[in-house]
């Protein structure tokens, strides 16, 4: 009987991997499709030409440029692929492609380890096909490598769970700050995993341990590019300038509607009167100002939530034709898109995200009660949303926390089917036992 067990197992074991090899194939065949309808030459996301300048300026050997503002790994990414393929956009959304299978075989790795195989696979093959992960793979932009650097490190924290290995622990870390050196907004989930560290179940000499080798490899690999920012702009800047004029003026929460829906000029004019900042954009006093307006902090962090966690994207300067075109008069590279495009989008996105959130909250309801795994998924969703939210949200800032978004969905569509099949079976049994009653 063990061997026949263990058959089985290797089976399906065998079956499982070869469905997830046809998911992989399909995340790849997916973008490759996607690349090959667009531009080559073109970008469709105005920032893209920053980056690509960060780039070719890094390859000339002139660092990130005087006028690079930004965090630096996304152009040094970009340099490396323009490095071995020569100045080729369509190389760097290759490249970004085969990333994409890395980040369906995280999500597997994770969901396996807090669900269950079958539904693993059902995440992997939802990431596959995913709207958002499609688009944000192709359209260079920092968010698809910041996504997959986030998830290795929630893997890397989950599989120093599971082996108490410091090897793990250090990839988490290296992939931590690499995220923060793509996107700063990794600093909203920094301390809540710090905190999970120190208080994950074990002894206390390796909690601290474990802390103090997380602090260590973050700040390794943090220094160089803040003493570069320290350098050029005079104060504590981690990963990129943050000007105070993006936060919100909490005396004055209509003025901050009127400013979003300016799309931020104030913050553009603001730069160019001071590329190196000024002492009101220090960290300290940007934090000051939410300590003395809690309530009003409260107030537009909930209004913000709701853009966050919109069903289609909003607040997106590319959709406008005129900014688009205005664009394309600095960048002939600046691809337009019509209204009518992104019309359908927000239908589209509407219909696909609607069933997606309702399985994750029955996925989140069925994982109670929660472990220290699934709490560290919860707990990075939760991090992310309220800490864009007290600054400014959209809909595309959410994308690095989707993937644990999509675990929930999976888990949820799982447990409505076992459900359903449970409640037909209950009603399949009460009919054979009223029929036989009757006899």
């Amino acid at each position: 009987m063990r061997k026949i067990s263990l058959f089985n197992e290797r089976l399906q074991n065998m079956f499982q991997q070869r469905l997830l090899l046809l998911v992989l194939l399909l995340a790849l065949v997916a973008r490759l499709g996607l690349i090959a309808l667009l531009n080559p030459q073109g970008f469709y996301f105005s920032d893209a030409r920053h980056y690509d300048q960060a780039a070719t300026s890094i390859l000339a050997g002139e660092g990130w440029g005087d006028q690079y503002n930004r965090a630096p790994f996304y152009p040094l990414v970009m340099a490396a692929v323009y490095a071995v393929f020569g100045h080729s956009f369509t190389a760097v959304r290759v490249i970004e492609a085969c990333a994409a299978l890395l980040l369906c075989l995280i999500i597997f790795q994770i969901a396996r380890r807090i669900v269950a195989p079958k539904t693993a696979l059902a995440a992997a093959a939802l990431a596959a096909i995913y709207p958002h992960f499609l688009l944000v793979s192709v359209i260079l932009y920092p968010t698809h490598l910041f996504t997959v650097l986030l998830m290795g490190s929630i893997y890397g924290l989950i599989l120093y769970s599971e082996n108490m290995k410091w090897i793990f622990l250090f990839m988490s870390s290296l992939c931590a700050a690499l995220a923060a050196l793509t996107i700063p907004a990794f600093f909203f989930i920094l301390p809540f995993l710090l905190l999970w560290v120190l208080f994950e179940p074990q002894g206390w000499r390796r909690k601290v341990g474990g802390f103090v080798l997380y602090v260590l490899v973050f700040t390794a690999v943090l220094t160089p590019w803040t003493v570069h920012n320290y350098q050029k702009y005079g104060r504590l800047t981690l990963s990129q300038p943050v000007p105070h004029t993006v936060f919100p003026d909490l005396n004055n929460l209509e003025g901050q509607k009127q400013q979003i829906e300016n799309g931020f000029t104030d913050t553009t004019e603001y730069f160019k009167q001071h590329p190196s900042g000024t002492e009101q954009d220090r960290l300290d006093r940007i934090i000051s100002q939410y300590l003395h307006h809690p309530l009003q902090s409260i107030k537009y962090m909930v209004s913000e939530l709701g853009h966050f966690w919109a069903l289609y994207p909003d607040r997106l300067d590319t959709q406008s034709s005129t900014y688009q075109k205005s664009i394309q008069k600095e960048d002939q590279r600046m691809m337009t898109t019509s209204s009518t495009l992104w019309r359908t989008a927000k239908i589209i996105s509407i219909l696909f995200m609607a069933p997606i959130f309702l399985f994750a909250l029955m996925g989140f309801i069925a994982s109670f009660p929660l472990n220290s795994k699934s709490v560290l998924l919860l707990g990075s969703i939760v991090c992310f949303s309220f800490g864009y939210s007290l600054i400014y949200a959209e809909v595309r800032y959410r994308i690095p926390i989707e993937p644990f978004v999509l675990i929930f969905t999976a888990h949820g569509i799982f447990f409505s089917f076992e459900k359903l099949k449970m409640n037909f079976q209950l009603k399949s049994i009460a009919r054979q036992s009223h029929r036989g009653k009757k006899c």
